[in-house]
């Protein structure tokens, strides 16, 4: 089984594969991870998830949807845990694909809990016709609550309507430096925020992002979740 798409250091989700329905429709359990080697045509290794600082020692022979972030897109296949190890002092996983790799369709993926500023606002018809942005309109300000590289949720005081096409504006912190995104989304939802007055919660999906985009947002969440891990370890 070809595995030219994948090389070590891209950034990974897991999914387990389970046979029922996850219960009060809660989404299965997502680990991020990176592959660390290739070790045959269609084998692999992995690190080891980590959780609250702990290692996740995933079952073996459990079955993952693997889903891969590349510089060409995203991909997936199915795999299968064949062993726990670890080798010059990193603690690793090795993968046995099982299926075909095929580009990634679903609109799923992890979502990281975050609390950053955004900005969002409603397009114009010139903007929504031309794709140009008023970049001196900043829009009503918000809390995010989680970030991912399908899309964002907030709280804000701005009341939108389900299948509104907003802009989201935002900053992400890496070790080069800030970079500001301005991506088109559609609203999934909006609900009232209890705990916040006069405020409502609005899901929204991210359209017509381009993969070094969505890359950029990924590696955000590795990076921030790994300087979380070292702040409480310390």
């Amino acid at each position: 089984m070809s595995v030219k798409f994948l090389e070590p250091g891209q950034k990974i989700e897991m999914r387990h594969k389970v046979r029922s329905s996850p219960k009060d429709g809660q989404p299965a359990k997502v680990h991020i991870s990176q592959i660390y080697d290739i070790l045959e045509d269609d084998t692999i290794e992995v690190l080891m998830p980590i959780e609250h600082s702990q290692l996740t020692l995933l079952p073996l022979n459990a079955v993952y949807t693997l889903v891969v972030y590349t510089h060409t897109g995203v991909y997936q296949c199915d795999t299968k845990v064949t062993g726990r190890y670890k080798k010059a002092r990193v603690y690793l996983i090795s993968l046995e694909l099982v299926s075909q790799i095929k580009k990634y369709q679903r609109r799923e993926y992890y979502r990281y809990s975050c609390n950053l500023p955004i900005f969002s606002r409603l397009l114009t018809e010139k903007e929504m016709e031309t794709r140009i942005w008023d970049v001196g309109n900043e829009g009503a300000e918000g809390d995010m609550l989680d970030l991912g590289g399908g899309g964002v949720r907030f709280i804000t005081a701005q009341q939108y309507e389900k299948g509104d096409l907003i802009l989201c504006r935002f900053t992400l912190s890496f070790p080069t430096g800030e970079q500001e995104y301005q991506i088109l989304g559609t609203v999934l939802s909006i609900v009232t925020a209890g705990k916040y007055e006069n405020k409502f919660e609005v899901r929204v999906q991210f359209e017509e992002i381009t993969n070094l985009t969505r890359e950029e947002i990924i590696q955000f969440i590795f990076e921030d979740e790994r300087r979380q891990k070292k702040g409480r370890r310390r």
